[in-house]
């Protein structure tokens, strides 16, 4: 009986919650749109669930589908729309998941680097501390103050020479307490 409806009266029997008029539209249209979905898709699976869901959605929504077009042309573009949707939704299902993995391995790293960073400073600090006086102050007037050496022999009253020498060895001892960190 439903096999000789043509697709307008089967669109108003589906307005009509005609549950008949439904498996004859599955009938006719399942392989056709499965193979729209397809050529779209490139995925069997995809393309078999796609199909699958619009038919659900069509029997939850009988009596309110408003087909304003003709049956054919609802379906193909339900399907192409479906297949818009499942590309946006994957697209951004992407960029969440290179947003989090950005963050992650930028927040781990970052992380990482701070705490190496602390533990080098205060390495740096302690080995500072136990400094002769007059090597430690020409260290911090040359590291922390930025000072040239022709300035600190002028603010610690004693020649550029021995400026040298004085950052010349506490380069070297801070190479030695160090390089057992760093290795």
């Amino acid at each position: 009986m439903y096999r000789n409806l043509s697709d307008q009266e089967l669109a108003v029997k589906l307005d009509e919650l005609d549950r008949a008029a439904l498996e004859e539209v599955y009938l006719r249209y399942w392989a056709v749109l499965y193979d729209h979905a397809r050529k779209m898709l490139r995925d069997d699976e995809a393309a078999e669930d796609l199909v699958q869901d619009l038919f659900t959605y069509l029997l939850t929504h009988l009596g309110n589908l408003n087909i304003n077009s003709s049956l054919s042309s609802y379906l193909y573009r339900a399907v192409k729309n479906s297949v818009i949707n499942r590309f946006h939704k994957n697209s951004n299902r992407q960029k969440y998941v290179d947003s989090l993995k950005d963050f992650y391995n930028q927040g781990s790293y970052a992380t990482d680097e701070k705490v190496l960073e602390n533990d080098l400073k205060q390495r740096i600090e302690k080995a500072v501390a136990n400094f002769p006086t007059k090597m430690r102050e020409v260290f911090e007037l040359s590291r922390k103050e930025n000072l040239s050496r022709k300035e600190i022999a002028a603010v610690t009253h004693t020649s550029e020479h021995t400026v040298n020498a004085q950052l010349g060895r506490a380069l070297k001892i801070l190479k030695s307490k160090l390089s057992i960190w760093f290795f």
